[in-house]
């Protein structure tokens, strides 16, 4: 058990220095937001995830879009 309590802690120490380090990189490159949203940009993933991130806090009336429509492309299939 001690020896599972000093691994908890190791992780603690560990995130919290990287915490630290990614604070203080943003502070010494002028915490400019709009900089780290122009290269997230760049990477698809990011983009994707950002896309969803933007859909989620429209709520679900995109969702409910993309519901109503599925029947009319099907139906357009066919």
């Amino acid at each position: 058990m001690k020896k599972a309590w000093s691994v908890v802690l190791v992780i603690v120490f560990v995130t919290i220095l990287l915490g630290a380090t990614a604070i203080g990189v943003g502070y010494l490159t002028g915490a400019d937001l709009e900089q780290v949203y122009l290269t997230l940009e760049k990477s698809p993933v990011a983009t994707f995830i950002l896309r969803l991130i933007s859909y989620w806090e429209q709520g679900y009336a995109y969702v409910q879009q993309l519901v109503e429509a599925i029947p009319q492309f099907f139906a357009g299939l066919f």
